[in-house]
């Protein structure tokens, strides 16, 4: 089993705003003052969602039932947001680059082969968490949770590199170890923050078209608490960067991110959010370094399943809306700029 990562610290990004807020514009301001209702359908309901299960297994035909579903609801929530976005100024206009940081040495990824199936040969794997992107011209790359000692799960990574002049795909290369710091029903003050093992969501990956980096974004209890995460790959032979915290909270929800060059999105459920769950915004105008803003991006409703997308300047998010407990999920959007 791969050793674990060193104890993270809190994006360094919350450190720099308390000194730069007095002197600085904010990294991001909302272009609607509130969010903005919908005729879009709801994700949740085409195809209705199933709560996660960590007694069901990979690869059985209800897990791979479940999974097309998810996946499916998952790029159709994706289309509904990028006509918005493309429709934006902002869309047109570049972020700035970002200042130059401190190079972090990481390892070789390792190249052991998991197999040339679609996805990668993981045999621990939870069911439901596989998640596979394309990365122009370079392959594919999958994330998902391992089942790891104690009730714990470890998220991993894996390659799958195109083979230059043969048009095709070479073997899965990995695992790549992402985040291997989750705690289990047996670790200290369990009882607490409750033991999820698979029971959670699965994690969110994108490579960005500009750069190459993979993005990561994803919700665990570490040693320090449960939280919103985020790691990044910046060459695809090298291992993930260090894990940084995005936020802190109580409870586990779901995460998803988006990039384009430096500008890197990571919407979450706020996972300080009690009897109505409230959808959060981080943004890095740093490819991921640094996460310089936090906006809240939902109203008074509870909000649930967010999704997020972005292009040069622009940032839009949207999720499912309840009124109340018992009403339909209605679809609700807001869109963001990043300062230049």
């Amino acid at each position: 089993m791969p050793a674990p990562l060193p104890f993270r610290t809190l994006s360094a990004g919350i450190v720099l705003l308390g000194t730069l807020a007095a002197c600085e514009t904010p990294a991001a301001r909302w272009v609607d003052a509130e969010p903005v209702a919908t005729t879009m359908p709801s994700p949740l309901r085409f195809p209705p969602f199933t709560p996660f299960d960590s007694t069901l297994s990979a690869g059985s035909p209800p897990a791979q039932f479940l999974l097309a579903h998810d996946r499916l609801r998952e790029a159709g929530a994706v289309s509904l947001l990028r006509e918005v976005r493309d429709a934006m100024p902002e869309a047109q206009q570049s972020v700035a680059a970002g200042g130059a940081l401190p190079a972090i040495q990481v390892a070789a990824a390792p190249t052991t082969t998991l197999g040339e199936s679609e996805e990668p040969t993981a045999a621990d794997q939870c069911a439901r968490s596989m998640r596979v992107v394309v990365a122009p011209l370079r392959g594919r790359v999958a994330v998902w949770w391992s089942k790891a000692a104690g009730g714990r799960v470890h998220l991993m990574a894996a390659w799958r590199d195109s083979i230059a002049g043969g048009g095709r795909l070479g073997a899965w290369r990995g695992p790549i170890v992402v985040d291997t710091l989750d705690q289990g029903p047996r670790d200290a003050q369990a009882a607490d923050r409750g033991a999820y093992g698979c029971a959670r969501p699965a994690p969110s990956v994108a490579v960005d078209s500009v750069n190459g980096y993979v993005h990561v974004a994803y919700a665990l209890t570490g040693p320090e608490g449960p939280g919103v995460f985020y790691a990044h790959q910046m060459d695809p032979r090298a291992a993930f960067e260090p894990p940084v915290a995005v936020l802190y909270g109580e409870r586990l929800g779901q995460a998803r991110v988006a990039s384009h060059g430096d500008l890197v999105a990571v919407v979450y459920e706020d996972p300080n959010s009690r009897e109505r769950t409230r959808v959060g915004l981080a943004i890095s105008r740093t490819a991921g370094h640094l996460f310089e803003a936090r906006l809240t991006a939902s109203g008074g409703t509870s909000a649930q399943d967010p999704y997020v997308t972005v292009r040069g300047r622009a940032v839009v998010v949207g999720w499912s809306d309840l009124a109340t407990p018992t009403a339909a999920p209605s679809f609700k959007l807001r869109r963001a700029a990043v300062r230049p």
